[in-house]
């Protein structure tokens, strides 16, 4: 992820059940955005609760391709990892192919 010229490397899981891409706010404040001033928002987990997020659009970076993409950020992320869901990311492929017997996920674009 890139922000007024800081980048920052972070891992997350891809997750073709998650619509949008949720990180840990830690992330956020390492990059240096200012995101008190953005609307709350909430959004509904895995387990059906609702967790505040601030959702902003940034330059990401996977696999080598650069999109923008809307990210989600909350302290409440009680998961021990970030997410990567398929809202601006899985549609910057052509193809994602998950090879669970070997832990493996291969990302296609022409």
């Amino acid at each position: 992820m890139t922000w007024r010229g800081r980048s920052l490397q972070s891992e997350a899981y891809l997750d073709s059940g998650a619509f949008y891409s949720i990180f840990k706010m830690t992330v956020a404040t390492e990059l240096g955005l200012e995101i008190s001033r953005d609307r709350d928002r909430r959004f509904k987990v895995a387990d059906g609760s609702l967790i505040p997020v601030k959702l902003v659009k940034l330059p990401i970076d996977i696999a080598g391709r650069r999109d923008i993409a809307e990210v989600a950020f909350s302290d409440r992320l009680n998961i021990g990892f970030n997410l990567l869901g398929r809202k601006d990311v899985f549609e910057g492929f052509d193809e994602i192919i998950f090879r669970e017997a070997r832990r493996e996920v291969e990302l296609r674009w022409e």
